[in-house]
């Protein structure tokens, strides 16, 4: 026999098998309402049956603040939740996230798809909205021309401007011809010909049926491709369709969009009014300032005695002449002191040079004294052997060799008979 488990631990594994399956989380359930008691916290608690079964069910305070609608007793319904265990008691039940009325509910799932895709394609991004004008001359109308819609936005855009200019392209706005019909009124308000500034498009409150072709897929496009900036003006505050998403702005009633869309004309009177009430102070501070300027220069003495400031001028100029003057001449008499220093730097420098060449032709004197030609050209001979060295000495010379003689005019060669050692006066040695 097994080890047996207490209630609490079987009560711990069901948990733990409900608590992870992915086919208990998030679910959509239908059914009819039963035994539904509104606690004091807000809490809504509730049977959810079938002719078959029932769970009990919670829809606690902070997920119900949202409910446009009140449950009650009988209520056909479909609730997205997800089932949880209460394992002190071993009991289920379906703790609510969300309610939609059945047939409604339908629709709406129909209706968040289409919303979703719209969406993953950029439709609704903040990036595509439009500013409207300011002051709008031209205002087209998309709407039922028999409808309250129509009455309200006329009603409140010509008490807040007379002179506004408005055209209607009527279309229907409810059944199944109605997507086509606003889509056909919108591209036509867009054509050139009709020059308006924006578009309202919208109706009056109704059921959600009554308002889907303003969640038409066609008809959102429509909104989103406007090339005039496009409000969405459909039914009261509660209601949302998908043609808000798309549209420049999302007024919550057509009356508010006329609100938005048409400024006061009495207010913007009372504007300028005060703008200009306001420029014409500043303009008289202005010329009262400038006319406080111009008086007190009027006072100053250039203008009470411009002779005076003449005077005083006159008397800056003879002083700066002077001085340019006297400058002048000290420049003058200085390069006059230079170009009579360079006139006796010349004197000197031809002394110096004669100086010089008198110097230079004595060495040059006695240059040509001590040079060898001179003493060539007196007689005296040069004597090269075979290689052209100077032979100075009879030991450099051999018998039978070929010399050349070196003579002021020439040379001459010759050819060594004796080689005789002794002095240039006759005394000589035979070489052995």
């Amino acid at each position: 026999m097994q080890n047996p488990l207490t209630v609490y631990e079987l009560s711990q594994r069901i948990k733990t098998c409900v608590d992870n399956n992915p086919l208990l989380s998030n679910v959509w359930v239908k059914g009819e309402i039963t035994g539904i008691t509104y606690h004091s916290s807000g809490n809504i608690y509730f049977t959810l049956k079938d002719k078959d079964s029932l769970i009990s069910a919670a829809f606690f305070r902070y997920m119900n603040s949202k409910l446009k609608f009140k449950l009650n007793e009988g209520q056909s319904i479909i609730a997205l939740g997800s089932v949880v265990i209460y394992d002190k008691r071993g009991s289920y039940q379906l703790k609510v996230a969300d309610i939609m009325l059945e047939g409604v509910g339908e629709i709406q799932l129909m209706l968040d798809e289409l919303k979703k895709k719209l969406a993953k394609e950029g439709l609704f991004d903040a990036s595509r909205k439009r500013s409207f004008p300011f002051l709008p001359k031209r205002i087209g109308i998309v709407t039922s021309p028999t409808g309250a819609a129509l009455r309200d936005i006329l009603k409140v855009a010509l008490r807040r401007y007379p002179n506004l200019e408005i055209i209607l392209a009527p279309a229907k706005v409810q059944g199944g011809d109605a997507p086509k019909s606003i889509i056909k009124a919108i591209k036509e308000l867009n054509r050139d010909k009709w020059n308006v500034d924006l578009i309202i498009a919208g109706r009056g409150g109704g059921s959600v049926e009554d308002l889907l072709p303003f969640s038409d897929e066609g008809v959102v496009r429509a909104f989103a491709e406007s090339r005039v900036p496009i409000i969405s003006a459909v039914g009261h505050q509660i209601d949302h369709p998908i043609s808000d998403e798309a549209a420049d702005f999302a007024a919550p009633t057509p009356s508010a969009a006329a609100e938005f869309a048409v400024q006061d004309k009495s207010q913007l009177s009372a504007s300028v009014n005060q703008f200009s009430r306001r420029m014409d102070y500043a303009l008289r501070k202005i010329i009262s300032s400038a006319d406080g300027r111009l008086s007190n220069i009027e006072t100053k003495k250039i203008f009470t005695e411009p002779k005076a400031a003449f005077e005083f001028k006159e008397y800056e100029l003879d002083r700066i002449s002077e001085s340019l003057h006297y400058a002048l001449n000290e420049k003058l008499r200085d390069s006059a002191s230079r170009l009579e220093k360079c006139s006796r730097f010349e004197k000197d420098m031809i002394l110096i040079t004669r100086s010089k060449e008198m110097l230079f032709a004595k060495g040059a004197e006695l240059l040509e004294k001590l040079s060898p030609l001179s003493t060539i050209a007196r007689g005296y001979s040069v004597s090269l052997d075979s290689a052209g060295r100077i032979i100075n000495s009879v030991d450099k010379a051999k018998q039978g060799e070929n010399i050349k003689l070196l003579l002021s005019d020439g040379s001459l060669g010759c050819v060594v008979n004796s080689v005789n050692k002794g002095d240039v006066l006759g005394k000589e040695k035979e070489k052995n």
